[in-house]
């Protein structure tokens, strides 16, 4: 490395606090008026925090968009298995033996992929987001609602794509200071 590189900083033209303001005014619309297709922007900045969280810099797209999905699909799999084992043993047991099965699995599986070992974080949020939109219901209802698995796996689908973009929006948020590096 130079010594002029080691020497350069970086510069905000827009304070964070002000691109901040800026970022949540620019996406508040998606959020009130999209009706039944509105942004639940909570699940966005809870994964906007962890971009920062993470360090703030675009190369956590290595780490958050890879690990969210293994918690999403393991919120998946457990309430979806939960569901099946309620008609055989009622709808706690069903949870609490599914929920034995899929967060073990949950966290077993992350000693698979050095990713998901760095982004504990993300899987982590990846699953809880996903229980916090299925069972709030913040979805629209469209497709074959009648199914419960539908619901299930569209509510998986909701929150993957509103967490992914949830990094973007850190991202952004960062293009938004319009930053320079000054010698």
């Amino acid at each position: 490395m130079s010594d002029e590189t080691s020497q350069a900083t970086v510069v905000e033209r827009v304070p964070l606090h002000w691109a901040v303001a800026i970022l949540v005014a620019l996406v508040l619309p998606l959020s009130l008026y999209l009706g039944e297709f509105n942004f639940p922007l909570w699940v966005a900045f809870i994964v906007w925090a962890e971009y920062f969280a993470l360090g703030g810099k675009p190369e956590t797209w290595k780490v958050i968009i890879p690990s969210l999905p293994w918690g999403v699909l393991c919120g998946v799999l457990w309430v979806a298995f939960g569901h099946l084992l309620a008609g055989l043993v009622g709808d706690f047991l069903g949870l609490v033996i599914s929920c034995f099965i899929f967060i073990t699995l949950l966290v077993y599986g992350l000693r698979w992929f050095k990713a998901w070992q760095n982004g504990t974080l993300a899987v982590f949020n990846g699953f809880t987001l996903f229980l916090a939109v299925y069972f709030t219901g913040t979805i629209p209802l469209i497709g074959p609602v009648e199914n419960p698995y539908w619901l299930i796996l569209w509510a998986g689908i909701w929150t993957l794509v509103h967490a992914w973009f949830g990094w973007f929006l850190g991202w952004f948020n960062i293009v938004l200071t319009f930053p320079y590096q000054k010698k």
